[in-house]
């Protein structure tokens, strides 16, 4: 006599849902550039299959009546929802809940694998996560084969740049999702997996294994990230402290582990930069830009997290509040797309919830760490990788976290009610999904600033693009782009309200080139007093000291402005470098002596050999020891353009976007900018909360 389990009619569209997620998925890492190109036509429709899939297996599968959905345990249970919850209670109080909403999904459907993953690993009786584990290593292979092959296709482009080693390492492997961070973050994920089907394996099928671990480290060893160096050091540490052997063994082990991690620091020569530089390069001006940007990051997170501790931002919106920070910052961009760092994050995007579920997830891995080897050791791995940077918004890292999870995970024991918590379940998700499909919406300002640029080109609709770029500021008055260029718009029209918008423009981006200068000739057609002209013209050479050689100058107007503004900047220069703002930066203070050395010979005014005394760097000192006369900025070949902001499509997740060009026309000396362009220090170069004090007028500052 033999019985039959009736047929699962949710088993064919989870199968379905479950096959296409993990092709999308395949497709959107394996693509060349894929991390941006999710955000464009037509592959955002592949980003949102991969993202919403699992929830369409979970819904499927938990309530289905021929089998009962495998919960994992109580705690991993526990520490799901509180996950989930803060999520979506971040998303829905963010001030942007719209676009939070929308960035919440990657997240959340992390979740959902976490659970559909879990539920197939122990719905029968069969072990399934051999199989699992198969699968993992021959994702690697596909991975560090891609990656390889794709970074050297980019080098034969340019053959001409090989000369070396030294030289082709630094061409960094950013393949396939676009960035050499995503490229460390997929292989320190990657290479548990196959070193451990080697150690498992016997004779050509441990020889294959072993050259898909060496793959695997190549992809890792040529994206020059120094955080996939940290993260590489924490998983071998972790390897040998459990690899069972004795005292002496581990001793040996780690001794050559250490050598084998110095060894690749010093091969790599941006890795070689960082740990064997010299002292003198520490100090130079230009040398740090990373560094500068880094810890950019980390102040603004710091600040968006104290300033809404209990939900933050919301997910995703790292891009609309940094501008809002910006002017407290040291420096950096003008603008991010993430902070760089999962727990920086998490605190500034979703709270402090956020970062409780956190150390509970890892607690609960460490918990889990016997139930999988490779999982635990690349959970470990990416864990101290993840402190130099944020990846879980792209949909292949949160779906290898959650194998990982699922692999460690125990299943639950002991619940009475096993179908009703799995409906429990699915209604939560259909719960979060509802909320996304109901406030989750694109950010309007994006689209209204581009038209309105468009628009603004022809003066016959100047005042429909100024209402457009008003209609964006009441969206979100923290846009510089749409501060600084409708300022820009209106300098003759309007000045009074141009000159608000460049102060507002200013606030947000102190260091933007062009808007004191924006700034200044709002104030010369409004009829401000003369001193509050020159002083804003003065910070605009002082932001950018190129502009001490603008053709700009040459305009009537400005020409009888040149020599005070001269002054002034020699006066702001010194006044700066003789005040407590940059006495922690030695190498700001003997920079703004050069300048005040370098305006006043331009000037005409300089003592002979000032300009050599004052010269810091090797180029400027050849230079000044000729005794060079004052070129004549005055005529000459000029360079007009308008600047691009290619990134912003990218931070406002939409590459569907035209690239922005901005209002300002710039012009720049061809001789300058070209072969003097070493004698100018480069924008950026002065601490950005130093320009707005210098802005404001002597009596402001004494107050």
């Amino acid at each position: 006599m033999s019985s039959t389990r009736p047929a699962d009619p949710a088993r064919l569209p989870a199968r379905i849902f479950a096959l296409g997620g993990l092709l999308c998925l395949a497709v959107l890492t394996l693509l060349d550039r894929g991390a941006t190109r999710q955000f464009s036509t037509p592959w955002s429709t592949l980003l949102w299959f991969a993202e919403l899939a699992p929830f369409a297996v979970l819904l499927l599968r938990a309530n289905s009546g021929s089998r009962p959905f495998v919960l994992p345990g109580r705690t991993w249970c526990l520490g799901a929802a509180l996950c989930a919850g803060g999520i979506v209670a971040s998303a829905l109080v963010s001030p942007y809940r719209g676009t939070a909403c929308l960035n919440a999904l990657p997240l959340l459907a992390g979740l959902a694998a976490f659970f559909c993953l879990h539920d197939w690993l122990h719905h029968s009786n069969e072990d399934r996560s051999a199989p699992l584990i198969t699968a993992a290593g021959l994702a690697a292979l596909l991975i560090a084969t891609v990656s390889l092959f794709q970074w050297l296709a980019t080098l034969v482009v340019t053959p001409d740049k090989i000369t070396g080693l030294a030289s082709l390492l630094i061409h960094r492997n950013d393949h396939p999702l676009g960035h050499s961070n995503y490229t460390a973050g997929l292989a320190l994920l990657a290479l548990p997996w196959p070193a451990t089907l080697a150690l498992r394996s016997r004779g050509l099928r441990r020889a294959a294994w072993l050259v898909v671990t060496a793959l695997v480290l190549l992809m890792l060893f040529t994206s020059g990230s120094r955080g996939g160096l940290l993260g590489l050091a924490v998983l071998a540490a972790g390897a040998v402290l459990w690899s069972g052997l004795g005292w002496k063994k581990i001793l040996l082990l780690s001794c050559a582990a250490a050598i084998a991690a110095l060894a690749l620091a010093f091969a790599h020569p941006r890795t070689r930069a960082m740990l064997f530089r010299k002292p003198a390069a520490a100090t130079a001006t230009a040398s740090n830009v990373s560094d500068v940007q880094r810890n950019a990051m980390v102040e603004a997170g710091m600040l968006m997290g104290f300033e809404r501790p209990l939900f933050g931002w919301g997910p995703g919106t790292t891009p609309l509040v940094y501008p809002y920070l910006r002017a407290a910052l040291s420096g950096g961009t003008e603008n991010v797309l993430q902070l760089h760092s999962t727990p920086l994050q998490l605190w500034a995007e979703l709270g402090a919830p956020s970062i409780i579920a956190a150390l509970a997830a890892l607690v609960l891995v460490v918990r889990g760490a016997t139930r999988c080897r490779p999982a635990f050791l690349a959970f470990l791995g990416y864990a101290a990788f993840a402190l130099t940077d944020w990846q879980l918004d792209l949909p292949i890292f949160a779906f290898a976290l959650a194998v990982c999870a699922a692999l460690l995970a125990p299943p639950a024991q002991g619940i009475r009610r096993p179908r009703l918590a799995a409906l429990f379940l699915s209604a939560a998700a259909a719960a979060a999904l509802l909320c996304i499909g109901v406030f989750g919406q694109r950010d309007r300002a994006p689209a209204l600033n581009l038209r309105a640029l468009a628009l603004a080109r022809d003066p016959a609709q100047a005042d429909r693009a100024a209402a457009l770029f008003r209609e964006s500021l009441a969206l979100n008055r923290h846009q510089e782009i749409a501060h600084f260029n409708l300022g820009w718009l209106l300098v003759t029209r309007d000045p009074a309200e141009a000159e608000t918008h460049f102060v507002a423009a200013a606030h947000l981006v102190p260091d933007k080139g062009g808007v004191y200068f924006g700034l200044a000739l709002a104030r010369l057609n409004a009829g401000r007093p003369r001193d509050t002209v020159v002083r804003a013209l003065a910070v605009e050479c002082l932001n950018d000291p190129l502009f001490l050689s603008s053709p700009w100058w040459r305009e009537p107007s400005l020409h009888a402005l040149q020599a005070d503004t001269f002054r002034t900047v020699v006066t702001l220069a010194e006044a700066a470098g003789a005040s407590g703002l940059v006495d922690d930066l030695p190498a700001t203070r003997r920079e703004l002596a050069y300048v005040a050395a370098l305006t006043r010979w331009l000037g005409g005014e300089a003592i002979p050999g000032e300009p050599l005394a004052h010269a810091n760097t090797g180029p400027r000192v050849s230079y000044f020891a000729r005794r060079p006369a004052v070129p004549d900025f005055s005529t000459g070949p000029v360079r007009a353009y308008h600047r691009e902001r290619t990134g912003y499509p990218v931070l406002m997740r939409d590459l569907d976007l035209p690239v922005p060009v901005d209002l300002y026309d710039v012009q720049e000396n061809v001789l300058a900018a070209t072969e003097l362009s070493f004698l100018f220090p480069a924008k950026g170069w002065l601490p950005t909360p130093l320009l707005p004090a210098l802005l404001a007028p002597p009596a402001a500052g004494g107050e």
